[in-house]
Formats: C-alpha cells, structure tokens, sequence
C-alpha cells in the first residue's frame, strides 16, 4: 500500500512540477503568456464552427494577415477542397493565439488534420521570445490534437514604408513611354502626363538591406521546430522579393499586409504541402 501511495504521489508532483515549469517559462518570456482576446471576431469564430458542426481539415492561426484571406480568391481556388477554417484576428500577438487556443476554446470542437501558423510580426518583444511565443503555440496544439500536423511558417518579410523607393527597372519601364512620345513632332500632353502620373503612382520597393532583420532571427530559431514527424517549417519569404531581395509595394502594398497577388503567392507556395500533411 505504501508503495502504491507513493508511486501515486510521484506521480502528482511530476504533473505538477510540469505544470509550473510552463507556468514559469510563460511568466519568463511575456510572448508566451496568455492575453485575452475575447473580441466580436472571436465570438464569431465560435458561432462559425458551431454552426458548421466542427467541419474543417486545416485551420489558418494567424493575425491581420492570416484575416486577409477572407474574400480573396486564392482561398478557395488554393484551399477549398481541405475546407479551411480561417482563425486570424487583426493585431494578433502570439499571446493572443495561445489564449483563443486555450481559454477561448477556438478549436475545442475542431477535429483538423493541419494547422498553419504565421504569427509574430505583431510581437514587440525580443527574436528568442516571439519565437518562444510561437513555439508554446505549437506545443499547446500538439498537447490539445495529438494526430495533427502542423505547419509552421517563417514569419514573413516586412519594411517601413519611409525606406521604399523606385527600382531601377521600374523607373526604366516607366520612363518609356513619356520618351516613346516625347520622340514625336507633335508629343500628345495629355498621354505624356498620363504617363507621368503612372510613373509617380506606381509602388516603390524596399531594398533587401532596409527589411527587417530582426524577423530573420525569429525564422533561424522558429526553423528548429521541425522535427519532419509532426510539425513542418517552411519559409516562403523570398517568394514575395524580387530577384534582388527588394519588397515590392505590388505585393505588400503597406509593406506588411499582402495584395491579392501576394495571397495567390502564399496559396501556391503551400499548397503541396498542405496536401501531404492531410492525406
């Protein structure tokens, strides 16, 4: 009996003793303590899997970005037949997602085969931490969906809009026609000023030297996540740079939040992965 009692008792403190340490690790690094994110759009998203009784192989964790996917069209055409379920609230820190995962029991009546994460852009906390962050979302899935794959997403590339400027091959594109029509003998204003105004308006690009470095570090740690079993990383950043690592405003127009051809960009770039992770 004695034995048994203790084997009992070992056993409680190991749970507890667990159950501290994340306690502790979240109180240590603030990008993975919990923060309330009881907002309408969460209401909703409970509304939303209520009413479609849990349907849904992959869900999209996220922030603004990830809810930029609502009404675009890659969605569907990229990610309709695994009936996605879109969870991306505006200004989402990893915290956030943590507490909607837990507290706010976003995905109690899910049952998904994946789960796609791109989250830490909006953390104002160190490389180690966001990335911290992300990695306690990951081990929270895990622990909640033991057979779900999960994959997880490079932070993607950003810049401030103050650093973006005219490449050399946009100004070259731009200023061919005003020449086309300043070679005639008679140079039609009205078209010479419509291409000017084009010109002007056209995105300037960020160089590859101005973007964000510290997301780099976020990714090299984030990177070690992938154990080729259950939790995948992949970085598709460079697939939204030009060929010289510039960040163009066609693709990012704020240079943070993707334009519809930047979402045909990421539909593409996972598309294959996700179907291997849901077979």
């Amino acid at each position: 009996m004695f034995r048994m009692i203790s084997a009992g008792c070992v056993l409680a403190l190991s749970l507890l003793i667990s159950t501290l340490s994340a306690q502790d690790k979240a109180v240590d690094n603030p990008a993975a303590a919990k923060l309330d994110r009881d907002v309408p759009r969460h209401k909703d998203f409970l509304k939303r899997v209520a009413d479609s009784k849990g349907v849904g192989d992959v869900i999209f964790l996220g922030d603004s970005i990830t809810n930029g996917w609502e009404g675009q069209k890659a969605w569907q055409e990229y990610f309709g037949a695994f009936k996605p379920v879109n969870l991306g609230i505006g200004g989402d820190q990893t915290g956030h997602v943590l507490w909607r995962i837990t507290d706010g029991h976003e995905i109690d009546n899910l049952k998904p085969k994946a789960a796609v994460i791109m989250i830490g852009t909006n953390n104002g906390h160190s490389a180690p931490q966001v990335a911290g962050g992300i990695a306690a979302i990951v081990a929270e899935l895990k622990r909640q969906k033991p057979d779900i794959k999960i994959l997880v997403l490079g932070v993607f590339p950003r810049g401030g809009s103050g650093d973006a400027g005219k490449s050399l091959e946009q100004i070259t594109e731009g200023v061919k026609p005003i020449n086309e029509e300043l070679k005639k003998d008679k140079p039609d204003l009205k078209a010479l000023n419509a291409a000017v105004r084009k010109l002007g308006q056209q995105p300037g690009t960020i160089p590859a030297e101005k973007l964000s470095k510290k997301i780099a570090e976020i990714n090299a740690i984030i990177a070690k996540l992938d154990d080729g079993k259950t939790v995948f990383y992949k970085d598709i950043g460079k697939e939204f740079l030009d060929q010289n690592g510039g960040l163009s405003g066609e693709i990012m127009p704020d240079y943070l939040h993707l334009s519809a051809k930047g979402y045909d960009i990421w539909g593409k770039a996972i598309k294959a992965d996700l179907e291997k992770l849901t077979k």
